[in-house]
C-alpha cells in the first residue's frame, strides 16, 4: 500500500512542480529561488511520510502548495531578513492561485539580459517542468555538473536583474527575441518528452510532458499570433499522431514499420491547420515539412531521402545543430550517398560527445558493412550505457539505427 501512495506523490511531482514554482515566485520573486525549490522538495518529502492508503487530500496540488509556501516564509524568517509582519500576511494566501502561471513565468524570466539563452533554458526546464537534472543532461548533451552550475548562476543573474524593477507577471511588454526563447523552451521539452531516456519509465515517451509543452505553446500563439509559434504547434501535432503507434507490447517500432492506421488523425489535421508558409523561413516549419514529407511518403527510395535531404540542407541554413548534421548523415548514408555521409559525421564527432547514444547508432549503422568488427564494438558500448530495458531490447534485436 506504501508503494501506491508513493506512486501518487511521484505522479504527482511532475505534474504540479512548475505549478508550485510559479505560483510561489510570483509571490516571493527571483530573490527566493533557492528557498522556494527547498520549500518544494520538502512538501514532496512530507507528502511521502503523510499521505497514506486513504488519506490522500482531494486537492493534492493545493496540499503541496500550502506546505511549501509556509515552508519558504519559515526559511525566511529564520534568516532574520527585514520585513515587516504585514509582508507575510500579505503572503500567505490560503490556497494556490487558479491560474497557471507557468507561461508567465517563462516570459518574465526571458526579459533578463544578464542570463544567456542556454542558462534560462536549463533553469526553466528544471523549475517550470520540473525535469531532473539527468534528464537535462541526456537532452542538452551537457554534464550534470555544468547544469547544476548553470543553475546556480541563474539564480544570480534573475536576482540582479529584478532588483528594483517592479515584480508583475503579465504578457505585457514582451520583445521578439523573448518570446523566440519561449519556443526554443518550448520546443526543446516536446522533444525531451517525446524521446525520453528515463529509467522510470516502460515507453520511451513522456506523453504528458509533450502535452504540457503543446498546451503552452497553444496559449503563447493565441497570445502573439507569431507564424513561427503556429510552425511550432504543426510540428508538434505531427510527432503526437504517431504516439499511438511508436510502441506496441513494449517494443519500439520503427518509423517505416508502423501502423499508419492507428495514427491519430485528429493530430494531423490540426497539424496541417497550423502549418503556415512563411515570408522568412524558419526552423519549425522545415523541421514540420520533414515530419510531414516522412508521414505521407509512399515509398523510402532514393527519389524520398534525397528531397529529405534537400530540407535538412535548408534547415541547417536556419540552425547549426550537430543532431541536425546528424540527422542529415543518417539520410545521406539512406541514399548511399556514402562519401557525404561519412565527410558530415567526421564533423559532428568533434561537436557531440563519443558516447551520444544517437552519433554512436548512425556510426555504427555506416560502417556496418565494411567494418563490422567495428560497429559491433560501438553497438556493445553503447549497450553497457543504455540502462533503459526497452531501448536495450531494440538494439539488440535490430543493430540499426530505424528509431
Amino acid at each position: 500500500m506504501r508503494n501506491n501512495s508513493s506512486s501518487v506523490v511521484e505522479s504527482s511531482y511532475r505534474i504540479y512542480y512548475g505549478k508550485l514554482f510559479s505560483a510561489l515566485f510570483s509571490q516571493f520573486g527571483a530573490n527566493y529561488v533557492s528557498e522556494i525549490e527547498d520549500a518544494i522538495q520538502n512538501s514532496f518529502y512530507k507528502s511521502l511520510k503523510r499521505w497514506k492508503p486513504n488519506q490522500i487530500p482531494g486537492n493534492k496540488e493545493n496540499w503541496l502548495f500550502i506546505v511549501a509556501r509556509n515552508d519558504v516564509l519559515n526559511q525566511i524568517k529564520k534568516e532574520s531578513r527585514a520585513y515587516s509582519e504585514s509582508y507575510f500576511e500579505e503572503t500567505e494566501e490560503k490556497e494556490i492561485p487558479n491560474e497557471d502561471l507557468r507561461l508567465q513565468t517563462i516570459l518574465f524570466l526571458s526579459k533578463s539580459k544578464n542570463v544567456s539563452s542556454k542558462v534560462k533554458v536549463i533553469f526553466i526546464l528544471k523549475n517550470i517542468f520540473g525535469l531532473h537534472i539527468k534528464e537535462i543532461s541526456e537532452s542538452t548533451l551537457l554534464s550534470q555538473d555544468a547544469i547544476y552550475k548553470s543553475i546556480n548562476r541563474a539564480k544570480i543573474g534573475f536576482r540582479q536583474a529584478t532588483r528594483g524593477v517592479d515584480f508583475d507577471l503579465t504578457f505585457e511588454q514582451m520583445t521578439e527575441n523573448e518570446i523566440v526563447i519561449v519556443e526554443e523552451i518550448l520546443y526543446a521539452v516536446f522533444n525531451i518528452g517525446f524521446d525520453s531516456f528515463s529509467e522510470k519509465i516502460k515507453s520511451i515517451i513522456n506523453e504528458d510532458l509533450c502535452l504540457e509543452a503543446l498546451a503552452l505553446a497553444k496559449i503563447l500563439s493565441d497570445k502573439f499570433e507569431r507564424i513561427t509559434t503556429k510552425n511550432l504547434l504543426a510540428l508538434f501535432c505531427f510527432h503526437l499522431a504517431r504516439i499511438p503507434a511508436k510502441v506496441k507490447d513494449d517494443k519500439i517500432i520503427s518509423f517505416f514499420e508502423q501502423d499508419k492506421t492507428i495514427w491519430n488523425n485528429d493530430f494531423i489535421k490540426l497539424g496541417f491547420h497550423y502549418l503556415e508558409k512563411p515570408e522568412k523561413l524558419n526552423k519549425y516549419y522545415v523541421e514540420a515539412l520533414i515530419a510531414c514529407k516522412h508521414m505521407t511518403a509512399t515509398k523510402n527510395d532514393n527519389e524520398h531521402w534525397n528531397e529529405i535531404i534537400k530540407l535538412y540542407q535548408l534547415l541547417l541554413s536556419l540552425s547549426n545543430s550537430p543532431i541536425m548534421k546528424l540527422n542529415l548523415c543518417y539520410c545521406l548514408s539512406k541514399s548511399q550517398r556514402m562519401e557525404e555521409a561519412k565527410e558530415l559525421l567526421e564533423i559532428v564527432e568533434k561537436q557531440l560527445p563519443n558516447e551520444h547514444f544517437y552519433l554512436s547508432l548512425v556510426k555504427a549503422d555506416i560502417f556496418k558493412d565494411k567494418k563490422t568488427l567495428e560497429s559491433g564494438k560501438i553497438i556493445d558500448q553503447v549497450l553497457k550505457n543504455m540502462k533503459q530495458k526497452i531501448r536495450r531490447a531494440y538494439i539488440l534485436e535490430n543493430m540499426s539505427t530505424d528509431f
